[in-house]
């Protein structure tokens, strides 16, 4: 199955439509109705989107994730960026970095539902 994703607010629109062009469906927080809303709203949003979504703020998405998981909603998965190892100005390690795990995850190799976390 091709993932789907949702990339959060700190991560440009402008990787959301080079990822697109690389033939990944991607869509973006920013500049979307999502922009501003709280991470849970967010979560909601690719949960019912069918959406993994990709972020550099995991924290409090963990908490959220396992709470939604724990109230039967079903969420493709969460895919956090090391910031260490791929900087947010960094789009093209990232847009490499994500067509690679959207390859592993096609192959069945990776299990993004309870969270991934996508490197150099």
């Amino acid at each position: 199955m091709k993932p789907r994703f949702l990339l959060d607010e700190q991560l440009s629109r402008k990787l959301a439509e080079a990822a697109v062009r690389a033939g990944l469906d991607v869509t973006a927080v920013s500049g979307s109705e999502l922009e501003g809303v709280d991470d849970r709203a967010i979560l909601l949003a690719a949960a019912s989107q069918e959406r993994i979504l990709v972020t550099y703020d995991v924290r409090d998405f963990v908490r959220h994730l396992r709470d939604l998981v724990n109230g039967g909603i079903r969420s493709q998965g969460l895919v956090r960026i090391n910031s260490r190892s791929l900087r947010p100005d960094d789009l093209r390690g990232i847009l490499r970095a994500l067509i690679s795990l959207a390859g592993r995850i096609e192959l069945g190799e990776v299990d993004p539902s309870m969270g991934v976390t996508l490197t150099r």
